[in-house]
C-alpha cells in the first residue's frame, strides 16, 4: 500500500512539474518512450526527444523539449518546447518555455528563461537569464545577457554582455559591448566595444564605438560618436556625434553635440558646451560660459570666459576670460604674483611682426608729460600701498584717434596699453610694459633737445668768445691811440 501511495504521488509531481498532455491525466507513464536508449539519455514530457537516434546524455523535461534532436548530447532542456528545433547541438542548457528554441546545431549555450535565446540558430557559447534575453540570436557567439529582454534583437553581433532590463536592447551585429543598467545601449545596433554603466547610459547610441559611459544618463544621445568617456549623472547627456571628449562629473559635458577632444571634469564643467573642441576644464562649473569656442583651457572652480574667445588659459578660482590668446591668472581679489624671476621673457622677432613703423611723437615727451603718476590702494580688502597710473587719466592723455581705438575696437583689435574687458563694467586694464616704449620715446625727443641746447650753448660760447677777443682788440688799439 505504501509502495502504491508513493508512486502515485511520484506521478502527480511529474504532472506538476512538466506540464504533460491529456495522456497524463488519464494515467500514461509520466516518461517518455524513447527511440534512443543510449547512455543517460532521461525525457519527461509528451514530444520530448521523440527523434533522438544517436545523441548521449541528453535530459527533457516538458512537452517537446529537445523534440528534433537526433544526434547532438549532453543537452539539458527543461520547460514546454525548450530546445525545440535541437538536432545536432551539444552542451546546451536551456530551462525555461521556448528557451533556446530554434538551435539546432550551435553548442554550449545556456538559455534561462521565458524565450530565452529563442532564435539562436548556430550561435555558441551564449548565455542568456531573463525573459526574451538574447531572443533574436541566431549566430552571436560568447555573449552574455542577464535581464529581461536583454539583448533581444541581436542576431550575429558576439561577445557582447548585457545586464538589466533590455540592455543592449536594439544590438544586431554590434559586438564587444558591455551594458550593465536598465535601458543601457538600448538602441546600439551595429556600434563596437562600447561600455555602459547606469540607468539609460549609451542609450541612443547606434553605431558609435569605444565609447565608455558610467552614471545614470551618462552619454545618453550620442548615437555616432566614439571615442568618448563619460563618468556621471547626465555626464556628455548630449552629445550625438561628437568623438574623443572625456567628462568626469555630473552633466560635465551636458549640452555637447558635435564638439571634440574636450575634457571636463567637475560637476557642469563645461556644461555648455556645444561643438567648441579642444577644450580643458578642471573644476566645478569651470568654463560654464564656453559654448562654440574651441583650445582654451579653465583649471578652477567657476573659472570661465566672458565671450566667444579662443586659446585662452583661464587660472585659479573665479579667473574670467576676457580676451583670445590671453592668460588669466586669479580672480579680481587676487593682489600679487610670486616667481623666483623678475620679469617675462616675450618673443620680439622681426619675423614675428607685422606693419612695423616708428613711434609717432604723439606718443613722446607729450604724451608722458601729461601722466599723472599716483599712489593707491586696490578696494578689495588689500592695504598695500602701489604706484602706478589710473587708467583713464592715461586713456584722457592719449591722441583722439588712440582713445577711439580704445573705446570701439573689438578684442585684439585695439590698444595693447590699455583695454576695456566685455563685462558689464566694461572695467579698464593697463599693459604696463607697454609704457616702455614711449618712455623711450621721450627721452629720445629729451636728449634731442638737450643736444640742441648743447649745441646753442656752443654757438653761444663761442660767440661770446669772439665778443671778447673782439673788444680786447679795441682795447689793444685805444691804448696805443692813447700813447
Amino acid at each position: 500500500m505504501d509502495r502504491l501511495l508513493t508512486r502515485a504521488l511520484g506521478i502527480a509531481g511529474l504532472v506538476l512539474l512538466l506540464g504533460s498532455g491529456p495522456g497524463w491525466a488519464q494515467g500514461a507513464p509520466p516518461l517518455t518512450t524513447l527511440s534512443n536508449t543510449s547512455y543517460a539519455t532521461t525525457g519527461g514530457g509528451s514530444g520530448a526527444l521523440q527523434q533522438d537516434t544517436s545523441g548521449v546524455g541528453n535530459t527533457a523535461f516538458g512537452g517537446s523539449a529537445l523534440a528534433a534532436n537526433t544526434t547532438g548530447s549532453y543537452n539539458l532542456a527543461s520547460g514546454f518546447n525548450a530546445l525545440y528545433k535541437n538536432t545536432s547541438g551539444g552542451y546546451n542548457t536551456a530551462s525555461g518555455v521556448d528557451a533556446l528554441y530554434g538551435n539546432t546545431t550551435g553548442i554550449e549555450n545556456t538559455a534561462s528563461g521565458f524565450a530565452a535565446l529563442f532564435s539562436n540558430t548556430t550561435g555558441n557559447y551564449n548565455t542568456a537569464g531573463g525573459l526574451a534575453a538574447l531572443y533574436s540570436n541566431t549566430t552571436g557567439v560568447g555573449n552574455t545577457a542577464s535581464g529581461y529582454s536583454a539583448l533581444y534583437g541581436n542576431t550575429t553581433g558576439g561577445l557582447n554582455t548585457a545586464g538589466g532590463y533590455q540592455a543592449l536592447y536594439s544590438n544586431t551585429s554590434g559586438g564587444e559591448n558591455t551594458a550593465s543598467g536598465v535601458d543601457a545601449l538600448y538602441s546600439n545596433t551595429t556600434g563596437t566595444q562600447n561600455t555602459a554603466s547606469g540607468f539609460f547610459a549609451l542609450f541612443s547610441n547606434i553605431t558609435g564605438s569605444n565609447n565608455t559611459a558610467s552614471g545614470t544618463q551618462a552619454l545618453f544621445a550620442s548615437t555616432s560618436g566614439g571615442y568618448n568617456t563619460a563618468d556621471g549623472f547626465d555626464a556628455l547627456y548630449d552629445n550625438t556625434t561628437g568623438e574623443a571628449n572625456t567628462a568626469s562629473g555630473a552633466q560635465a559635458l551636458y549640452n555637447n553635440t558635435t564638439g571634440t577632444y574636450n575634457t571636463a571634469s567637475g560637476l557642469s564643467a563645461l556644461v555648455n558646451n556645444t561643438t567648441g573642441s579642444n577644450n580643458i576644464a578642471f573644476g566645478a562649473s569651470a568654463g560654464m560660459s564656453n559654448m562654440t569656442a574651441s583650445n582654451n583651457t579653465f583649471l578652477g572652480t567657476n573659472t570661465d570666459t566672458g565671450g566667444t574667445y579662443t586659446n585662452g588659459t583661464a587660472l585659479g578660482y573665479g579667473a574670467v576670460l576676457s580676451a583670445s590668446n590671453s592668460i588669466v591668472l586669479g580672480n579680481t581679489s587676487i593682489s600679487r604674483i610670486y616667481a623666483e624671476v623678475t620679469s617675462i621673457t616675450a618673443i620680439s622677432d622681426r619675423r614675428r611682426k607685422q606693419d612695423i613703423a616708428p613711434l609717432g611723437a604723439e606718443l613722446g615727451l607729450d604724451f608722458i608729460a601729461k601722466l599723472q603718476p599716483v599712489s593707491y590702494r586696490f578696494n578689495n580688502g588689500d592695504a598695500t600701498r602701489r604706484y602706478g597710473f589710473i587708467a583713464q587719466d592715461l586713456e584722457a592723455a592719449l591722441p583722439a584717434a588712440l582713445i577711439d581705438t580704445v573705446e570701439t575696437a573689438p578684442p585684439e583689435h585695439g590698444l595693447a596699453l590699455i583695454e576695456r574687458q566685455n563685462d558689464p563694467d566694461r572695467t579698464y586694464r593697463v599693459t604696463y610694459g607697454e609704457l616702455f616704449a614711449p618712455i623711450v620715446k621721450s627721452i629720445q625727443e629729451q636728449q634731442q633737445q638737450i643736444a640742441a641746447l648743447h649745441q646753442q650753448n656752443a654757438d653761444l660760447k663761442a660767440e661770446i668768445a669772439a665778443l671778447r677777443r673782439s673788444i680786447e682788440g679795441i682795447r689793444v688799439r685805444q691804448a696805443s691811440a692813447a700813447r
